[in-house]
């Protein structure tokens, strides 16, 4: 459960007095994207490919995106979107042609096979030279780039898994924790209107974003217990129906289905578990389709006020934010 009274943006749970995180029991979130574009550059600058009818090198790499690695429970989560761009120059040995391109690899994500993601090769000119050069290279690089992008994902899992395992004679969380989980998840509203705390004043947020992506698409990112555990983690739990109860980020959140209308409107009362017991907030989620994009509106009601900026960042970093990296469904400005 949240410790409460706390705001961070991503939920992270933390109930020790100092702070430790035993065992990797809670949500964390550790950025790996700069070792994943040092890694990149590391396996695919300067990289040589030369035959007896072209002499190659790769000369340089950008790259852009995000690697984040999670972990909860014990369990680690990875999440990786990348777009990578490789300037190469060679030669051309039967005509002596100089030229340059590009090998353009415009997404790497964890939602596919470490060796599935589309390579696109261009060259500088139009010749008939120019084209017998660039079909050569690509028969040549393809394969390459096969090899080393899962070589380079395989070391960042290990690398992950490295940095948030257990040290073989430390024991599992104890059973208090499970205790407090487990209670967290199975805690139920008692009525169907929202009870309001004596104490804290109650506010609004409202989400507005984009996505590339048809209304449907992005409602079943919300009920399809599968593509929730993709983002929201492996212990998620969703029955989308209503009266269908929900637990998300290790019962940090629960919650109910109250309304469901399939690519058109979500509504739900929804709670964090550190909140007052039989508080829930009210969440209605729009869905429209507009110029062949999605546009979603969230507004949440009767939320108490310290939790206002730890539940709007909550939405966008953890939800909307998620599902576009692993779902495919951002590029949106």
């Amino acid at each position: 459960m949240a410790l409460k009274g706390h705001g961070d943006p991503r939920w992270i749970v933390e109930d020790r007095a100092d702070g430790k995180n035993v065992n990797n029991w809670h949500w964390t979130e550790t950025d790996y994207t700069s070792w994943a574009k040092n890694k990149l550059t590391e396996l695919l600058v300067n990289l040589p490919i030369e035959t007896n009818e072209i002499t190659c090198k790769t000369t340089s790499l950008t790259c852009t995106g995000d690697v984040s690695v999670n972990t909860r429970k014990q369990k680690t989560i990875l999440f990786y979107e990348l777009v990578v761009k490789i300037s190469w120059e060679g030669t051309y040995n039967k005509s002596g042609l100089n030229t340059k391109g590009t090998i353009h690899l415009p997404y790497i994500s964890e939602e596919n096979d470490d060796d599935d993601f589309e390579i696109n090769l261009t060259v500088e000119g139009d010749t008939s030279d120019h084209e017998q050069l660039k079909d050569l290279l690509r028969k040549e690089v393809i394969p390459v780039l096969k090899q080393k992008i899962p070589l380079m994902l395989k070391e960042l899992r290990d690398v992950a898994i490295g940095q948030t395992k257990l040290p073989p004679k430390q024991e599992p969380a104890n059973k208090l924790d499970k205790l407090e989980t487990t209670v967290a998840v199975k805690q139920t509203p008692t009525s169907n209107a929202p009870s309001k705390p004596s104490g804290p004043r109650l506010v609004s947020v409202s989400v507005t974003d984009k996505f590339m992506c048809r209304p449907m698409d992005l409602y079943f990112c919300f009920v399809e217990p599968n593509r929730v555990k993709a983002y929201a983690g492996g212990d998620a739990t969703v029955d989308a129906k209503v009266g269908g109860k929900f637990a998300l980020f290790g019962g940090a959140v629960v919650g109910e289905f109250t309304e469901l209308v399939p690519g058109s409107k979500l509504v739900q009362k929804w709670r964090f578990s550190s909140w007052s017991e039989g508080h829930y907030s009210t969440v209605v989620m729009d869905f429209e389709e507009k110029n062949g994009k999605t546009v979603f509106k969230l507004t949440q009601t009767n939320i108490p006020e310290q939790d206002k900026e730890r539940t709007e960042g909550g939405w966008r970093d953890n939800f909307l934010r998620r599902i576009k990296g692993v779902f495919g469904y951002g590029g949106l400005s």
